[in-house]
């Protein structure tokens, strides 16, 4: 079995643990144990937590509660805070919902009366410190769509956001069809050449068994197409060697189910093949896994833990079956939480929505 930490991990949080119990802030204790920011040396007093056996002494965020207007009617949601979904904050995540049933006027209309800040400033690729509001050429509907946009999220509360964010569309009307997909970015420009290159590796020899966890019809579409197993190397060797990612990534097509066009512009990988969806457990759960997957590949255990555990039926080769990716997505979420990565209840969620996804035109997909 993979092992759950690093040696070095293990004792950052017994310390950070150590410095909570006496009285250090988590901004001390960032400072102290070199993580990046309070919210990352918090999750790793949470981790403390966990390897002292002291569950019990794990917080239990308060609800987030949002009233939304909708047709002259007021309505209050209530979204729950998921941090066992997270288990590490070191990666930034940003997310591309779209939706139809709702134009861009009415989004930006439900979600600013729900508390949240969006801007709707016509098609644009531009990343904003606030949410956006967007139309899409891609969609197909009579009666209005939109895409959906996020600022640079992180961690626990950023799921929230999102949760937040895909319950007040629906209660204004949004809906999902066969033209609408879910976006998924990771912020990596912060990670070292060797520790990217390891991520495309690695998410080739899986990126079979990630199909399990998608709509059959969004798997290798024109807009997100696999790459083969030789067509992924050949991409980890260029980067690899690259002296510039950026010019790099401006060499690409971004029309691939693993895009590291968005590294031009953005930073970021993304995650192109999700189906939509307005399921906020769904898109949570999917972000957790992707974050974890990368997080794996940051040092060299985890790495070849993936590598060594993925089978050839896990990348793609042209003749893969549904049933040999929806047990490549168990196998993998079970491997990324046997890591300490993934927390049970998302591992549990996603084994159990491992090739039974709702229809394609239910808001659950």
């Amino acid at each position: 079995m993979p092992q759950q930490l690093t040696p070095e991990t293990r004792e950052r949080y017994i310390r950070a643990l150590a410095l909570r119990d006496s009285g250090s802030t988590f901004r001390q204790i960032a400072s102290q144990c070199g993580y990046a920011d309070p919210a990352t040396a918090r999750y790793a007093w949470l981790g403390g937590l966990r390897l002292a056996g002291r569950n019990t002494e794990i917080p239990t965020r308060t609800p987030r509660r949002v009233g939304v207007q909708v047709n002259n009617r007021r309505a209050t949601i209530t979204v729950p805070q998921l941090e066992a979904f997270v288990q590490m904050n070191a990666l930034t995540f940003g997310i591309e919902i779209e939706c139809v049933g709702v134009n861009t006027t009415t989004a930006k209309q439900a979600l600013e009366a729900a508390g949240i800040v969006c801007e709707n400033n016509g098609y644009n690729h531009n990343t904003r410190p606030v949410w956006k509001v967007v139309t899409d050429g891609s969609l197909s509907s009579r009666d209005g769509s939109c895409e959906v946009v996020s600022p640079i999220l992180r961690g626990t509360d950023g799921l929230t956001e999102v949760r937040t964010v895909m319950a007040v569309l629906r209660t204004a009307g949004a809906r999902i069809n066969q033209s609408c997909g879910m976006h998924i970015h990771i912020g990596v420009d912060r990670l070292t050449q060797t520790h990217q290159t390891r991520i495309i590796r690695a998410y080739g020899k899986w990126s079979w068994a990630f199909t399990g966890l998608i709509l059959q019809r969004r798997v290798g579409n024109r807009w997100a197409q696999l790459r083969t197993a030789s067509g992924t190397e050949r991409l980890a060797v260029e980067w690899e060697n690259s002296s510039d990612g950026r010019s790099t990534a401006s060499r690409h097509d971004r029309y691939y189910a693993f895009n590291i066009a968005s590294y031009q512009r953005h930073g970021t990988f993304e995650m192109r093949a999700h189906h939509g969806s307005l399921n906020g457990m769904n898109a949570s759960a999917w972000v957790a896994m992707q974050t974890a997957f990368f997080q794996a590949c940051a040092t060299e255990d985890g790495y070849n833990n993936l590598m060594n555990m993925a089978r050839p039926e896990n990348e793609y080769n042209g003749g893969n079956t549904r049933e040999q990716a929806t047990q490549g997505a168990k196998d993998l979420a079970e491997m990324l939480g046997s890591m300490n990565l993934l927390h049970a209840d998302a591992v549990t969620y996603l084994v159990n929505r491992a090739g039974n996804i709702p229809s394609a035109r239910s808001n659950n997909s």
